[in-house]
Parts: structure tokens; C-alpha cells; sequence
């Protein structure tokens, strides 16, 4: 039952991916499921309004640890310990969703997710502060380029499919950025922002615009009909409608000055 309820969480936290996740053949399907809500469980804990920047950096060092051992699932309920009134379902479950991975292919899924919540507790020890263009890309690549660079590895595992990574990057940047785009808002409401100091709504939209063309290569080199076009596909139509459809604000980054 726990791949069905698995598909059921991802259903919950997003209609960009439902659907894409869902239509995987089997094997990559568990991958796929698991990889996205691992990804969400540490989500969750950076993103947490009710938790301070060092209790989200030990929450997710735990995690990272966990994921480098040769764990149960009820380690995560372990590493995670004290928090388990704050934390949402899709959180306190994450040991659960890593096992879903076929095991052939689970250490690659495992070591993304204990990377990227290293570098998120980083991140979110210093108050997610981006100063310069510099530290959005490495921002962007934390946490999206690595994913897409992980996913590239499953298309392979899978299929024998061949990606160009520098442009798997790009395709992770810049749906990373739109993203940055779309919630500026809502970070700057909590206190975030992953604007470059002085940046405004046009600096941004160049920023993901200048990824787009690479992105788009990546989609292009995947095969039509098979998993990995089917699944990055989707996403990145959505988010270039995005980007085209909004009438972005020229509102300024609270941060103080920056670079172009």
C-alpha cells in the first residue's frame, strides 16, 4: 500500500508532477515517487514557518546523516525526534518513501537527497541569504540542478537514455528560478528572499530566460515517446507559459544592491 499512498501525497503536493509521475513504467515509477517525496520531506522542513533557521539546519543534518547509513524507516522517525507535532505527514514519513526505491538504483536517489539537505541546512543556518547572482546559481543548482542531474542517472538506469548534464543543469535552473519568480510574494512575507541584492522582476525573468535555451536542448535530445521525455515534458511547457503569461511586477529585492 505504500506506493499507492505514495502517489496519493504526490496528488497532494502537486499537479505539475502528478501526472507525469504517474504515467512511469514500472521501476522507474518507484524511483520517481520516492526521489519526489524525499525531495518534499526536506522541502517541508526548509520552508517551515514555525521553525528557526539552526532548528531546520540540525533537522535536516539529521536527515542527510540518515540517508549516508544503512537505515531502517524508522530511523527518519528517530533523526527527526521532538518535531513530530510541527512536521507534516509527507515529513515524518520520509524513511518510508526512500524505500521505495528499487534498490538497484536507491543509493543514487539517497546520496541526492543527503547532499541536497546538507547544502539546505547551509542555507538555512545563514537565513537563505542571496547576495549575488553567484549565489543564486548555487542556490538554483542545490536544489534543482542536482535533482535533474539524479534524474538523468534514472533515464539511463533505466533505458540506456543519454543526457547532456550541463544542459540537465540549466533545465534544473531554470524551473528553479521561475519558481523564485512565481513565490516572491510569499518568501518575502516569511522573511526569504532569493533575489540578488537590487535585482527586480526583469533581472529575474533574464536570469530564467537565459536557461531556458538549454533547458529546452535537454527536453529536445530525450527520446520522443519514451519515460524521460514524457516526464520533463510537461514541466517545462508549464513553466515557459509561465513565465510568457505573467505580467511580472518591476518590484524590487528587499535586499540592498547587486550585480546583473
Amino acid at each position: 500500500m505504500t506506493l499507492q499512498e505514495g502517489h496519493e501525497m504526490v496528488r497532494a503536493y502537486s499537479t505539475t508532477w502528478y501526472e507525469p509521475v504517474m504515467s512511469m513504467p514500472a521501476g522507474l515509477n518507484e524511483a520517481i515517487t520516492s526521489a519526489y517525496l524525499c525531495m518534499r520531506a526536506i522541502d517541508e522542513i526548509e520552508d517551515h514557518p514555525g521553525l528557526d533557521g539552526e532548528t531546520k539546519a540540525g533537522l535536516l543534518e539529521s536527515a542527510s546523516r540518515t540517508f549516508q547509513t544503512r537505515f531502517a524507516p524508522a530511523d527518519f522517525t528517530a533523526a527527526l525526534a521532538g518535531h513530530e507535532d510541527v512536521l507534516p505527514e509527507v515529513t515524518q514519513r520520509v524513511g518510508e518513501w526512500a524505500v521505495l526505491a528499487p534498490p538497484a538504483v536507491a543509493p543514487r536517489v539517497w546520496e541526492t537527497f543527503a547532499a541536497m539537505a546538507e547544502r539546505m541546512a547551509d542555507w538555512a543556518r545563514t537565513g537563505f541569504t542571496v547576495t549575488t547572482k553567484r549565489d543564486l546559481d548555487r542556490y538554483t543548482y542545490a536544489v534543482s540542478g542536482t535533482l535533474v542531474l539524479m534524474l538523468s542517472d534514472l533515464w539511463a538506469w533505466h533505458d540506456g537514455t543519454v543526457t547532456n548534464r550541463t544542459h540537465g543543469i540549466a533545465y534544473g535552473r531554470a524551473l528553479q528560478a521561475i519558481n523564485i519568480l512565481l513565490d516572491h510574494a510569499e518568501d518575502t512575507e516569511r522573511d526569504v528572499d532569493f533575489w540578488p541584492d537590487g535585482w527586480d522582476a526583469a533581472q529575474m525573468t533574464r536570469y530564467a530566460r537565459a536557461e531556458l535555451p538549454l533547458a529546452d536542448s535537454y527536453l529536445a535530445a530525450l527520446p520522443e515517446g519514451g519515460p524521460a521525455h514524457a516526464f520533463c515534458s510537461p514541466a517545462l511547457a508549464r513553466y515557459h507559459a509561465a513565465l510568457d503569461e505573467a505580467a511580472w511586477v518591476p518590484m524590487p529585492s528587499t535586499n540592498r544592491e547587486g550585480d546583473v
